[in-house]
């Protein structure tokens, strides 16, 4: 397969580009998108077969969970147990890099979350990938597109680097130029009581811990 780049815009997009793209992603296809936090791997979320792709093309260890992006909570809820705490927190944090650790649907395959019960959700604050996934009308993967243990690439050149002839099983790049935040998501576990840190990202776990706090004394 020969990939497809197209530049895009960071505030504005190309719907058209989009629009080629979320149809290869469709097709169960791999597509690299920017993200708030650094260049992406997406592929369909709910597609065993592209799932596999995304693992191999990473060299991800199956163990590994990924966790997957949507269009807003109300999305998510198709795939997670959204509860008062998760829309309390996409209210006062997504867009944004914190993903959301929560029990998962029947429509999410045992292999993208290593056979776990439960997915992490993300709703990036980046007008591609939130006009992909709306486009595509399906959860992405947004595992970083990177090589399982290497840096995280924040440009179109370092994908090609670390990734070399693999790019190949790659449909479409979108190419926003460099991403200049190089701070990963705050990922936190709602679907246990008091919810547990389990990255520390851009987002304050400690302003998180505080919020939560307020918003049990006002439950």
């Amino acid at each position: 397969m020969k990939t497809k780049y197209a530049l895009i815009d960071a505030k504005e997009p190309d719907e058209a580009i989009l629009a080629e793209a979320a149809a290869a992603i469709i097709k169960g296809q791999v597509v690299v998108c920017p993200t708030d936090t650094g260049y992406a791997f997406c592929a369909n979320a709910t597609d065993v077969n592209a799932i596999s792709r995304i693992y191999r093309l990473k060299v991800r260890p199956s163990k590994n969970p990924i966790h997957i992006a949507v269009k807003d909570i109300n999305e998510a809820a198709r795939y997670a147990v959204v509860d008062d705490t998760a829309r309390f927190l996409a209210k006062k944090y997504l867009p944004g890099a914190l993903t959301l650790v929560m029990k998962k649907r029947e429509n999410i395959p045992g292999l993208l979350v290593s056979g776990l019960d439960t997915v992490g959700i993300r709703i990036p604050d980046n007008p591609a990938i939130q006009r992909l996934t709306a486009l595509a009308g399906l959860p992405l993967t947004t595992t970083s597109a990177n090589i399982s243990g290497q840096p995280g690439t924040y440009s179109v050149s370092e994908i090609e680097e670390q990734v070399g002839t693999v790019m190949n099983d790659i449909a479409y790049v979108l190419d926003q130029g460099p991403i200049h935040s190089r701070e990963v998501s705050t990922i936190i576990d709602i679907s246990v009581k008091p919810a547990q840190l389990i990255r520390q990202g851009k987002i304050s776990w400690l302003d998180i811990h505080e919020e939560l706090k307020r918003f049990d004394t006002v439950e």
